[in-house]
C-alpha cells in the first residue's frame, strides 16, 4: 500500500526535524557537480546547514543560488531541489544561528576559518519508500508543500 501525499509530506518534516545530517549537491556555473553531507537543522520551514565559507558548496550556491538536499536513506528517500542563499555565519540572523547550534550540538564559530551559513527553502520536494510508490511522489511543488492528496 503507498502512502498518501498529506503522509508522506508531513513524514519528511518529521526526518527533517530529527535527522543529524542532509547531502547537498551543487554545481558550478559550468556544470561542475560537488556533493556533501553536513549537519542539518530544520528551522522556519528551511533547511539550514554550516560550512566554510571558501569550500565548493558555499561558492556553487553563491553563483547559483541552487542546491539539491537529500536525507540519508535510499529505503526511504526524501529529496528537495532548492533556492539557496549563503550569508557569513557570523552575520546571520542571531535567533538563526541559536536555532542552528541548539540543533547539531556545535558552533561554527569556535572553529578556525570563516564560516558560511546557508539556508535551502524547498521549491521542489519527492518522497518515496519502495519502487510502488515513485508515483505520486511529489510533496512540495512550486515551493508548497503538498498537504493534501491530489488525483
Amino acid at each position: 500500500m503507498t502512502r498518501p501525499a498529506s503522509e508522506r509530506a508531513a513524514h519528511a518534516r518529521a526526518r527533517l526535524a530529527t535527522e543529524p545530517n542532509v547531502w547537498i549537491a551543487s554545481a558550478s556555473p559550468d556544470g561542475v557537480p560537488h556533493l556533501v553531507p553536513l549537519s542539518l537543522a530544520w528551522v522556519n520551514e528551511a533547511i539550514v546547514v554550516a560550512t566554510p565559507e571558501s569550500t565548493p558548496t558555499a561558492r556553487n550556491i553563491t553563483r547559483t543560488g541552487r542546491a539539491r538536499a537529500s536525507l540519508e536513506s535510499a529505503d526511504d528517500v526524501v529529496i528537495f531541489d532548492t533556492a539557496a542563499s549563503v550569508q557569513p555565519f557570523d552575520a546571520s540572523d542571531p535567533q538563526l544561528i541559536a536555532a542552528f547550534i541548539e540543533r547539531v550540538g556545535w558552533d561554527p564559530r569556535e572553529l578556525p576559518g570563516d564560516w558560511a551559513m546557508l539556508t535551502l527553502k524547498p521549491e521542489r520536494g519527492h518522497a518515496w519508500i519502495g519502487p510502488a510508490e515513485i508515483e505520486g511522489r511529489t510533496i512540495v511543488r512550486n515551493g508548497t508543500w503538498v498537504d493534501a492528496d491530489l488525483p
